[in-house]
C-alpha cells in the first residue's frame, strides 16, 4: 500500500527518491535538493500567510505609507542599508529605503520622540543583520526601478497585483505589471537567489516584493 506524502513534502520528498535512484549523480542531486528546498520554501511563505489570516496587500495603503516615510525629516536623505555576514552596505535615497516598513518604523520611532531631523549630512547607518548582501542590492534595485518609473513621484509609483490563487504564470497575469514579471524571471534563474530574496523581503517587510516572490 503506498503512504501519502504531505503536499508541502513532496518538492523535498522526490528530491530524496531520485538521490537514493541514483547515488552516482553527485553534481546534480544537490542541485536538485536546494531547488527543492526553495520551492518549499516559497510554499510556505504562501501557506502560512494564508494559515495566520494575512490579508492581501493594500496597495493603496503601501503607496501612502512609501510618501509619509519619505517625507519624514526624522530621517536623512540617504540611508546606508548594511547586510549581514560582513557584506558591503548599500546606500539608498531616504524614498527608496522607505519601500521597506523596517525603515519606516523608525520614522514614525523619530517622529515620535519628537526628533525633527537633526542628523548629520552624511547617511544614517541601518543594519539587516538577516539579510544577505546580494538579496539586500535586489529589493532596492526593485525599489529604486518603481521611483525611477514614476519619475520621482512617490504618489504614483505602480505595484503588481497579485491573484490569490495564481492560476498560472505570472508574467501570464493582467494585473501584474510586466517589468516586475521580468525582475522575478531574472532572480528566479537562480534559485537560491530566489529563496535569499524571499526571506530578506520577510524580514525587512517589504509586502508587494514578498507577494512576487511568493507568487514565483
Amino acid at each position: 500500500s503506498s503512504v501519502a506524502i504531505p503536499a508541502q513534502a513532496r518538492p523535498c520528498a522526490l528530491a530524496r527518491a531520485m538521490a537514493m535512484a541514483a547515488p552516482r549523480a553527485r553534481v546534480w542531486v544537490p542541485a536538485l535538493l536546494a531547488a527543492a528546498a526553495v520551492l518549499a520554501a516559497a510554499d510556505g511563505v504562501r501557506r502560512t500567510g494564508a494559515r495566520a489570516g494575512r490579508a492581501p496587500v493594500d496597495y493603496a495603503r503601501e503607496v501612502e505609507d512609501i510618501k509619509a516615510c519619505a517625507a519624514s525629516r526624522a530621517l536623512p536623505e540617504q540611508l546606508a542599508l548594511v547586510p549581514g555576514r560582513n557584506g558591503s552596505r548599500v546606500t539608498a535615497d531616504r524614498g527608496v529605503a522607505c519601500f521597506m516598513k523596517i525603515v519606516q518604523s523608525m520614522a514614525d520611532d523619530d517622529d515620535e520622540e519628537d526628533r525633527e531631523g537633526e542628523h548629520d549630512e552624511g547617511s544614517a547607518e541601518i543594519p539587516l543583520p538577516n539579510v544577505e548582501a546580494d538579496a539586500l542590492e535586489l529589493i532596492v534595485a526593485f525599489a529604486s526601478g518603481k521611483v525611477r518609473q514614476a519619475e520621482g513621484d512617490l504618489s504614483r509609483v505602480a505595484f503588481s497585483r497579485v491573484p490569490r490563487p495564481l492560476p498560472g504564470p505570472l508574467r501570464d497575469q493582467r494585473d501584474v505589471l510586466p517589468e516586475d514579471a521580468a525582475f522575478m524571471d531574472h532572480v528566479a534563474m537562480d534559485l537560491q537567489r530566489l529563496f535569499r530574496l524571499t526571506n530578506a523581503a520577510n524580514f525587512v517587510d517589504c509586502p508587494a516584493l514578498l507577494e512576487l516572490c511568493a507568487a514565483r
